[in-house]
This record gives structure tokens, sequence and C-alpha cells, in this order.
């Protein structure tokens, strides 16, 4: 028997609405229909970041002065994003796992990474493909670590840059210990606000992270540019 309401509930509230036709089939067994769907679902987004990166750090670094320069990349990587963007809705739009996407959009949510941050657009979409899919239905920890490693958190969260304040690194370059990966994972990703922690945990867990970087490579072209945690 089809099951014309619970179909529309299970469209509608775990995927993004019917397709044409949609509701019929999923009307015979909503729940068999979502469970169907936990076995896996599609990439829907670019996997790598585009290859424009190395090129804009090394306008970044050395032209500084030069705004018109760092603005063209920076409007470069934007039309990338926004391509990517695009397309990830389109899929979306239809997939036939889309149960499987809202989790995906869930967890992608919930370890948010901005793209205000220019040096974080090119690794949006690669982000959610390469730390949240793979583990969304999966264990949460693999997802935690997963996302925290990703480039294009360690840059949003400025762990990249985060060192010891009293080492040779920090002392060089006139930097040291940067909290904000370690307040964001205990804040907002596992225990939450009111989970029982303490400056000094914050401070602790920022001085375990510091050393999660990337390798960040002057040379524009893209093979030498290493996309990946240190």
């Amino acid at each position: 028997m089809v099951d014309m309401r619970a179909a529309a509930i299970a469209a509608n509230r775990f995927g993004f609405g019917a397709k044409p036709g949609e509701l019929a089939t999923i009307g015979g067994d909503p729940r068999g229909w979502l469970r169907s769907q936990l076995a896996g679902g599609e990439i829907t987004a670019e996997p790598r970041p585009p290859e424009r990166l190395a090129a804009f750090l090394k306008a970044r670094r050395e032209n500084k002065a030069d705004t018109g320069l760092v603005r063209m990349f920076r409007k470069e990587l934007r039309e990338n994003f926004k391509d990517g963007a695009a397309r990830r809705t389109l899929a979306a739009a239809a997939t036939t796992t889309p149960f499987h996407e809202r989790l995906v959009q869930f967890w992608s949510n919930h370890f948010t990474v901005s793209i205000q941050r220019p040096i974080v657009l090119p690794g949006a979409l690669a982000f959610e493909n390469e730390a949240i899919r793979p583990h969304v239905l999966g264990r949460f920890g693999d997802m935690l670590q997963a996302s925290c490693r990703h480039p294009a958190m360690l840059l949003y969260l400025d762990n990249a840059v985060s060192v010891g304040p009293d080492s040779v690194a920090g002392r060089l370059r006139d930097r040291g210990l940067n909290e904000n990966l370690a307040r964001e994972v205990l804040e907002l990703h596992t225990v939450g606000v009111d989970g029982g922690y303490t400056q000094a945990d914050v401070t602790a867990f920022a001085k375990i992270l510091t050393g999660w970087s990337i390798n960040r490579e002057s040379d524009p072209d893209p093979g030498s540019f290493r996309w990946r945690p240190m």
C-alpha cells in the first residue's frame, strides 16, 4: 500500500523534497527508502581545491602593496567557489540519496569553515568532500579528527600559524600560541560551552594542537603546493 503522507514526510524532512513520481516509490516503504541510503552517497563537489591557491598565497605574500593583483586572485577564487557551489546544489537536487546528502550538509554546518576569509575559499568544498563525506556514516571521532586536521580548518582558525611562544619559530616570526581551534573544538564541536572546561584546558589543548599545520610552497607550480596537513 502506498502511503503518500508518509512518503511526503520522508521526502521533505529527510531529503530535499520529492522529484516527479518519487512519492509513489517512497510511499511503498518510506523507512526502507531511508535505510537504503545509509550505504553511502555520491560525490557532489570538487574533490581538491583549485590549483591557483599556491599562486594566490605567493601573490599575497610578495605583493602586499599591489592590492590590484591580490584583488584579482580573490575574485578568481570567489568565481571558482561559486561555480563549485552551484554544481554541488544541482547535484544535491538530482541525487538519488537525498537523506545521505542532508546528513552531509548537517555535519558540514556543524564543523563549519567560513569563506569570508579568502584563503579558505579554495578548500571549502574540498573540506566537505574530504573531511565530512567519508565519515558521515562512520565514527564521530574520525570525522572530528579529519575536520580539525583539514587545511581549510587549520587556515580558518589560524592553527596553521600557531607555534610555541618560546620556540625558535615563535621568536623568529614574532608569533605564539593560537587558541582558536582548541576553543572551537571544545565550545562548539564537542563538549559544548557548558561542558565544564576551563581556560587552562583551552590553553593546554592549544599546545597539543600546535604543530598541526600545512606545507606552503612559494613556487606557484601546482605540483609543488602540497595541500595536506604536516
